[in-house]
């Protein structure tokens, strides 16, 4: 009962003096975020307090030099000599500059005005330049942006990501950070001064030069849809090229890979056929054939008999080994080889009896010695007698025919 009688009391007095503690919840509220937004700006002005003071004017004479070397660069279309002061040059803005400088005579850097960026040995740079094209009198006064800063080697050099070209084409990224300290240098006073300025002698330059006013306002810009039409045509076809190379490069890959697989499994494939092998003979004259099938090309023959390495089964044929490769025969003509009557004996030849004489019945040659490649010394045709003189072993007889002595195979003259 203490603790609701306590509640109860508590309740009562926020009721009636609400008001004191509504204002009290408010006015912390506000307090905390009066610190966060103070925090954050101080925090916020202390990176980017370089753009909030005035001008330097061509009081740095290194970033003077920068700026002269990139617009001769500029104007003579080279990109090589370019890229050594303004980096990254995406491709884009390299097909453009070349386009564009055949149009361009001369720059005229008028005056460099810096401010520091956004760290130590960064610049914001407006520079006030005029622009000679080819053939007409009166240069056309503009302003330009640069992000400038310090390489490794203490060299400066343009930040191309935040030029007029990757501003307007987003070709390539910037930092977030930075692109916040240019929008607030462009809203500036004495940046929005300074191009009023430039933009009121470029108004004057243009009423007081007609051959300007119509290359500026029309014939340039006409030149300019006609180049990123043929710029974007360009893009696309090698777009295409790439797109094409790429899928052959993938489509090779692809069957290189299968290929690959198709060798490995063949590979496996004979590995087990070779592990499971066995010797067969054929039973039979056999056509051998390079697929099993009885339509697939017949590549050679096998006598019966022979005994050949088998490998396995398919569709009614025998997978065997031939001529060092792998080819088949009919199943019905291939027996195992214990299943097979053993090859019968040569039949012996009766041994020639000393002196006996035999007619011939078939042509017969009397070699010099006993061996089918040594010289022919007779010729037996059939009715020649022939007189045996004694068994000369290995199958030969040693003869005497027509008076001339020789050696005759017994199995012609029995």
């Amino acid at each position: 009962m203490g603790i609701k009688n306590g509640w109860h009391k508590c309740t009562e007095f926020i009721a009636e003096y609400w008001r004191y503690f509504l204002a009290g919840v408010v006015f912390v509220i506000i307090t905390l975020l009066l610190a966060f937004v103070v925090s954050k700006q101080t925090a916020s002005d202390e990176n980017v307090s370089g753009v909030y003071k005035d001008f330097q004017v061509d009081a740095n004479a290194e970033l003077n030099s920068l700026i002269v070397n990139y617009y001769n660069a500029y104007a003579a279309g080279d990109i090589n000599a370019l890229s050594t002061y303004a980096s990254p040059i995406s491709d884009g803005e390299a097909s453009y500059i070349k386009f564009i400088s055949q149009y361009i005579e001369a720059f005229n850097v008028v005056n460099v005005y810096s401010k520091q960026g956004l760290d130590d040995g960064s610049y914001l740079v407006s520079v006030h330049v005029k622009e000679k094209f080819v053939g007409i009198p009166t240069p056309a006064p503009g302003l330009e942006f640069f992000y400038v800063r310090t390489n490794e080697n203490g060299m400066l050099y343009i930040d191309n990501s935040y030029g007029t070209y990757n501003q307007k084409e987003k070709e390539i990224s910037t930092d977030p950070k930075i692109q916040d300290v240019i929008d607030i240098y462009n809203e500036r006073p004495d940046v929005m001064k300074l191009k009023k300025m430039v933009e009121e002698e470029l108004e004057e330059a243009l009423k007081a030069d007609p051959e300007l006013n119509k290359f500026v306002t029309e014939t340039i810009r006409t030149k300019i849809g006609e180049w990123k039409a043929m710029y974007k045509a360009q893009k696309e076809q090698q777009q295409a090229i790439n797109d094409a190379k790429a899928k052959e490069a993938a489509d090779a890959a692809a069957k290189a890979q299968q290929d690959a697989a198709a060798a490995a499994q063949a590979a496996a494939q004979a590995a087990a056929e070779e592990a499971n092998a066995s010797t067969v003979v054929i039973t039979t004259k056999v056509n051998v054939r390079d697929t099993p099938s009885e339509m697939g090309n017949a590549i050679g023959t096998l006598d019966g008999g022979t005994p050949v390495k088998k490998y396995g089964e398919e569709n009614g044929f025998t997978k065997i080994e031939f001529n060092g490769g792998k080819a088949y025969v009919k199943s019905d003509f291939v027996a195992p080889l214990d299943q097979t009557a053993a090859a019968p004996a040569p039949e012996a030849q009766p041994a020639a009896t000393a002196n006996t004489q035999v007619t011939l019945t078939q042509t017969v040659n009397a070699r010099q010695d006993k061996n089918e490649a040594t010289e022919r010394v007779a010729v037996g045709v059939p009715g020649d007698v022939v007189i045996i003189l004694s068994d000369a072993g290995d199958g030969w007889s040693r003869v005497s025919i027509k008076g001339i002595e020789g050696f005759m195979k017994t199995e012609f003259i029995k």
